[in-house]
């Protein structure tokens, strides 16, 4: 299926835009909600749309302040603002039950949800993900937060994508797909970058973790050098017994660098949630 056309749906008065393939195949299949990381968007799932339509409702979002979507009028959102927009997005279009995967910052994102909303989730997806900065020693947490935001600030999203993202993709990823990648990246707003890094100094994965009681996977890119191996291990620790999926060659962008793999992890996983229909 082509990636569905963007829609905006109002949020309490904020637009939030997304994806959805309800707009061209509505047939009743379980939403599968795929969530960006901080140099994403709703394309960055464009390998999913095209593969996976025929089983799913695919619905993802551009985060708030990202595209077409309205951003957070604080600066310092919490991972409960972005869980509650998230809420308040899947009822208005009535995805009221969904499978939920969190790419990088964004697996904190899904986390909040799927522990705050556990009637609404079906499933929950730790892909390639971050683990917030709240964990950390008072001092380091500060320094590794002032670092970002630094960073971000000074190179901007263009320079960011072209000195930083192309050194989170694994070395063997195809020349359009690290171009593709990159180009997302590049488009990322500055100010929704910093109130996702903020959102992250706040939160601390393993704190939410215990409170979510659903079937949970982990995806792991082997050379992923922003989501390490031991932070997959970690976390799969954390979320109790269940799969742990590795992608051979992948980067931070698994889920574009090696889209087959990634879909078929995802798609084995969610076979074993058992869960083919709405039902509602």
């Amino acid at each position: 299926m082509a990636l569905p056309e963007l829609m905006t749906v109002d949020v309490g008065g904020t637009p939030i835009a997304i994806r959805d393939t309800a707009t061209i195949d509505d047939d009743g299949k379980t939403p599968l909600v795929l969530l960006h990381g901080l140099g994403g968007s709703s394309q960055t799932w464009a390998f999913q749309f095209r593969a996976l339509a025929e089983d799913f409702r695919i619905i993802a979002w551009d985060m708030p302040g990202y595209g077409a979507s309205g951003r957070f009028v604080r600066e310092n959102p919490t991972v409960e603002h972005y869980a509650h927009a998230l809420s308040a997005t899947l009822d208005a279009v009535g995805a009221f039950k969904a499978h939920i995967v969190g790419q990088s910052v964004a697996a904190l994102i899904g986390a909040s949800y799927a522990a705050e909303y556990p009637d609404q989730t079906l499933s929950y997806t730790f892909c390639q993900g971050l683990t917030g900065l709240a964990g950390l020693p008072d001092d380091e947490r500060t320094k590794q937060r002032k670092t970002r935001l630094e960073t971000f600030r000074e190179l901007g999203p263009e320079r960011f994508a072209e000195e930083r993202g192309r050194k989170a993709l694994g070395s063997d990823v195809m020349p359009m797909v690290a171009e593709l990648a990159v180009t997302i990246m590049k488009r990322a707003p500055l100010e929704a970058m910093c109130q996702a890094v903020e959102m992250m100094a706040q939160t601390d994965f393993f704190e939410i973790a215990p409170r979510i009681d659903c079937p949970a996977l982990v995806i792991a890119g082997s050379e992923d050098p922003s989501s390490l191996m031991e932070t997959a291990n970690a976390a799969r620790k954390a979320l109790g017994d269940g799969p742990i999926e590795v992608l051979d060659g992948a980067g931070h962008y698994g889920c574009m660098e090696n889209p087959s793999a990634f879909n078929a992890a995802l798609s084995e996983f969610i076979g074993t949630v058992g869960i083919k229909s709405v039902g509602y």
